[in-house]
């Protein structure tokens, strides 16, 4: 009996992870990330994990958890791990909780340390802005309404995003990529190569932003080749940006969020 009981609730944890569609690796994200969903996860935090952590994440015994820096993995399917295994040869006991219980603790885990980047790294902000351009950053990300549509937009990615997650992207782009940025090549069977970041697909058809910025739509009935690239289409700067550029590039991302009540960058 305790073996069937053991096989359930595996069985259970198993189906509270999201399910993945066509194209689908080991990517997966945290399906509960709503208000409601962080403010129960952090009362699980409380009473659990802030003994060790900090009442804020602080780090005491445990790790500081407003960085965003993982030792362990930082993707939400990694931290969903690391919570419900452990990390053996530590003090980090494995916690059991039902599916979605689970995923709320690391939404609130997130939670500690998005936005706090700004006041976590210390560079020269204008400085900073000169390396994104200099680098043909904005030639794929937006800011402000100027950039390129290639890549994601970054006008709030200061106040959305950790230290560890901002250092990441930069250096290790390939870490962490989510469907909505994978990116799509295909052939018509007219001989026409088409090509730009997925959107959207199902069994009949799939959406993309093209080079220029466009919407387009593709029915798979009339394309000759389809490839969806999982990798990030930008590339890794590891060893090509470093010490105070690298610092203030980071300073100038982690500065960048919209005006309360506008669509303007600060």
């Amino acid at each position: 009996m305790r073996f069937r009981h053991a096989v359930f609730l595996l069985a259970a944890a198993l189906a509270a992870l999201p399910a993945l569609g066509q194209h689908a690796d080991d990517t997966i994200k945290n399906p509960f990330t709503s208000n409601s969903d962080v403010e129960a996860g952090g009362r699980l935090y409380r009473s659990h994990c802030a003994v060790c952590h900090g009442i804020e994440g602080e780090g005491a015994r445990g790790a500081n958890l407003t960085t965003g820096l993982f030792r362990h993995g930082a993707s939400d399917r990694d931290i969903f791990n690391t919570i419900s295994v452990g990390i053996p040869g530590t003090e980090m006991p494995g916690i059991f909780f039902n599916g979605r219980q689970m995923w709320q603790l690391v939404a609130f885990v997130r939670s500690l340390s998005q936005g706090r980047a700004a006041g976590q790294v210390e560079g020269d902000i204008e400085n900073g802005r000169s390396i994104f351009l200099a680098k043909g950053c904005n030639g794929c990300h937006r800011v402000q309404g100027e950039g390129g549509r290639m890549g994601p937009d970054l006008s709030d990615i200061g106040a959305m995003r950790s230290l560890g997650h901002l250092q990441a992207a930069v250096l290790r782009p390939n870490e962490a990529v989510f469907p909505q940025h994978w990116m799509v090549r295909a052939k018509t069977n007219s001989g026409k190569q088409v090509s730009g970041m997925r959107m959207n697909e199902d069994t009949f058809s799939v959406q993309l932003i093209d080079a220029a910025g466009y919407l387009v739509s593709l029915r798979k009935q009339d394309l000759a080749e389809f490839e969806v690239d999982r990798n990030s289409g930008m590339p890794a700067f590891e060893g090509q940006i470093q010490g105070s550029d690298f610092d203030d590039l980071i300073a100038y991302l982690a500065s960048l969020r919209l005006r309360e009540g506008t669509n303007e960058t600060e």
